[in-house]
């Protein structure tokens, strides 16, 4: 079995973080400057499981159409509530399939952020995942990329060959000419998941990440065409 994923994050809507933020970036000599450094500070949160906040997301199961998990803004424990429908299908995933021993991977582009965000997120509220989705070594230890038995890959590493390499999942769909939905095709890019969730159209982000899920699912394929025909 392998999995494809992906999320899509915003900064902290605690009241408590953004004064926090607010006071670390206070300057009474400068407060029309410290206001935007305090707004640009709380808008890099998104990029954090300790402050950010997880919003949608979507998972495919070997060539299935993806689930999607979106949280209801309207809700305070939104983020939890979701995060536990997402852990339970995963526990349930576990029990059905012995897990374990059946996941040969979990791929995502900048693997490392979707593994971290889901991880920390689910600390936060206390919500348990199976071990081989929150990357984790039987004691809780957080795996490393190279870890042998950490089962998430990144279709970036896999492209550039190195860990640190970059290249946008639009940019490397494009390149490998998959079957895939267009990267930007829909009007979005990552830049507007967070202005559309605050504009209330999170189904549009959501429909957003379902397709990156197909053009990660579809960039893994055609690398691994060239390299293992029989993982395919």
């Amino acid at each position: 079995m392998i999995l494809y994923i992906d999320t899509e994050t915003g900064p902290s809507t605690r009241p408590d973080v953004v004064a926090h933020i607010a006071r670390k970036h206070f300057d009474a000599a400068d407060l029309e400057g410290s206001a935007k450094d305090a707004a640009k500070a709380l808008e890099k949160t998104s990029l954090s499981g300790t402050f950010g906040e997880l919003w949608v997301i979507s998972i495919a199961s070997d060539n299935d159409e993806p689930i999607t998990y979106v949280r209801d803004g309207t809700d305070p424990d939104g983020e939890g509530a979701m995060l536990r429908r997402f852990a339970e299908d995963m526990i349930d995933l576990d029990k059905d399939v012995s897990f374990a021993r059946h996941l040969d991977a979990i791929i995502a582009h900048g693997a490392d952020f979707d593994r971290h965000m889901i991880r920390q997120r689910c600390t936060a509220h206390g919500v348990y995942l199976p071990a081989a989705v929150a990357g984790c070594s039987p004691d809780g230890t957080s795996m490393t990329p190279w870890d042998r038995a950490n089962r998430w890959r990144c279709t970036m590493a896999l492209w550039t060959g190195d860990t640190r390499g970059r290249v946008s999942l639009g940019d490397l769909a494009l390149a490998l000419a998959v079957d895939a939905p267009v990267k930007g095709a829909d009007g979005i890019d990552g830049s507007q998941v967070w202005p559309l969730i605050c504009a209330g159209q999170i189904g549009r982000v959501a429909s957003y990440c379902a397709d990156d899920v197909r053009r990660v699912r579809a960039i893994y394929q055609r690398i691994m065409s060239a390299r293992r025909p029989d993982l395919i």
